[in-house]
């Protein structure tokens, strides 16, 4: 028989995380969505939507309101196995973990240890920016898997260090995920990071192949006189200003605005109705169409379905909101790679 565990999706935004864990096969184990917990009224819209969860799961609006043991007025969580949760990381990201709790933002992480201290868990899954362990030489990743390992009854953690374009999607997205079992549940076990998957084999090989090869709208064509600021390099200035890449950059929740070439993902005519993804075409910068990605293309790149496309649009969410649900959402793919791998080595 196989044993079902119960899971709280936090940070959740438009279920990244969620989509993740639904899309885990497994003989030994099953996944069942109970609840998640999400600030942004927009991101909750299309979360119901998307996953048909309005009034069916728990929602909690703030994770500052769930009871722990430092706010027992708090709203208390339905009974669950595993925590999944992106957190935020803007503050300490700059500051460092001791002084960026001052911050509103970098209070959150010690909002998850608070829910982790109060509610046991048996696993937690968590996944934020790479940059991390390059802060304070690494002090600040160190200091956060100590506190993560000594919440409650104790965890033993496992920290990879992952990029989106090794688990089947054609995006340069780094990620650190820190993966935590119970210690009463397992001895801890040596386990190597996800198998890397061959992006030849995935449903997108490249950017090219997700591209919507028609007409879009007008909006996401690069205005005229914003070319020169986008497209061209300050001979003062460091940065890779190319276009038409056969791997997208990493997708910020920024896209709406004109970022520099190197910081954003821009398509040429030609290079969308060609024949090769593997050649970057010779292309006119002040004549030829130009543009940024769409939204349905950033949904791809990030391993979700076209659905939610479709469901941001029937919802008429702005396209600036549009790109900032997907710019912070965790990458499915990847997620689902990690979840899986990692209850493979430690379920009961």
């Amino acid at each position: 028989m196989k044993k079902k565990y119960l899971f709280y999706d936090f940070f959740a935004g438009i279920g990244g995380f969620k989509l993740a864990a639904d899309q885990v096969k497994s003989k030994q184990f099953s996944l069942k969505h109970i609840g998640y917990c999400e600030i942004d009224p927009v991101a909750r819209q299309v979360y119901d939507k998307a996953h048909n969860t309005a009034n069916k799961v728990q929602c909690i609006d703030d994770i500052t309101k769930v009871k722990t043991l430092k706010n027992p007025s708090g709203t208390e969580l339905v009974p669950f196995d595993i925590l999944f949760g992106g957190f935020p990381c803007q503050s300490f990201s700059n500051i460092g973990y001791r002084k960026g709790m001052n911050d509103e933002r970098g209070q959150l992480f010690y909002n998850i240890l608070d829910v982790i201290e109060m509610y046991s868990p048996k696993f937690f899954v968590l996944e934020n920016v790479q940059k991390l362990s390059t802060i304070k030489k690494g002090d600040l990743l160190s200091e956060m898997s100590l506190a993560l390992e000594e919440r409650g009854k104790g965890y033993h953690l496992h920290v990879w260090d992952l990029n989106a374009s090794d688990y089947g999607l054609p995006q340069k997205r780094k990620r650190l995920f820190f993966c935590g079992v119970r210690k009463d549940i397992s001895d801890k076990k040596i386990i190597d990071e996800p198998v890397k998957i061959d992006l030849n084999s995935a449903e997108y090989p490249t950017t090219w192949h997700l591209l919507e090869k028609g007409n879009v709208d007008e909006r996401h064509l690069i205005p005229t006189k914003t070319r020169e600021t986008v497209l061209y390099k300050n001979p003062k200035w460091q940065g890779n200003v190319t276009i038409d890449n056969e791997l997208a950059r990493p997708l910020t929740a920024s896209m709406s605005k004109w970022h520099r070439a190197n910081q954003d993902n821009y398509f040429s005519l030609s290079y969308i109705k060609s024949n090769n993804p593997k050649i970057r075409p010779v292309v006119d910068l002040k004549t030829e169409p130009i543009r940024r990605i769409t939204p349905l293309e950033g949904f791809r790149i990030q391993g979700f379905p076209d659905s939610l496309a479709e469901i941001t649009n029937a919802l008429n969410i702005s396209f600036s909101s549009q790109y900032r649900l997907i710019g912070n959402a965790v990458p499915v793919t990847l997620a689902n790679k990690v979840i899986k791998h990692f209850l493979d080595s430690y379920h009961e």
